[in-house]
């Protein structure tokens, strides 16, 4: 029986189980016990005064994991398909809308009426005025800027969206067949 290898270098504590699990769900058998690597760096300071130094060391913990897939299976050629699917690439995921809403007043904005307000009564008043009634137009360009953003990122949720239905679906029909 032909058997094919695959070694896993750097897995974190924290996936290991996911890792051995995925594999698992594409037909990869762990092959003997995962090795655990924990590399130690020491790290030196000196400070300017010759008689003063220091040392630490710094460990990290990963995993290295061993996995056989027998090439004779049934359903081999489809699980090696399904696998290859599974870990393409997912396209970028899509992004957030950035643009604050409007302020109705901004910090500058009162600065310069309580100045107004204080040199002349008048210039604070139309200041305000005038931020007050231009703020209905500030928000409707806001809305009409974020309503265009999510009518242009739509084709890139509904693709992203996709990708990743079609990656759990890949993923159980693989269950499926081990």
């Amino acid at each position: 029986m032909a058997k094919k290898t695959k070694l896993v270098n750097g897995v974190s504590s924290s996936s290991l189980q996911s890792v051995i699990d995925k594999h698992s769900d594409f037909g990869w058998e762990l092959f003997g016990n995962p090795q655990e690597v924990n590399i130690t760096t020491t790290h030196r300071t000196q400070e300017t005064d010759k008689h003063y130094a220091s040392a630490y060391d710094t460990t990290t913990k990963h995993w290295n994991i061993t996995f056989q897939r027998d090439e004779e299976r049934k359903n081999y050629a489809e699980l090696v398909e399904l696998e290859r699917q599974y870990d393409a690439p997912l396209p970028p995921a899509p992004s957030t809308f950035a643009i604050d809403m409007p302020k109705r007043m901004g910090c500058l904005w009162i600065i310069l009426t309580f100045i107004g307000f204080c040199l002349w009564f008048f210039p604070g008043v139309i200041i305000l005025l005038w931020r007050l009634l231009s703020y209905k137009k500030r928000v409707a360009k806001w809305e009409q800027q974020k309503a265009q953003f999510e009518k242009d990122s739509e084709p890139a949720n509904a693709a992203y969206e996709e990708a990743k239905k079609k990656r759990a679906e890949v993923r159980q029909k693989a269950k499926s067949l081990v």
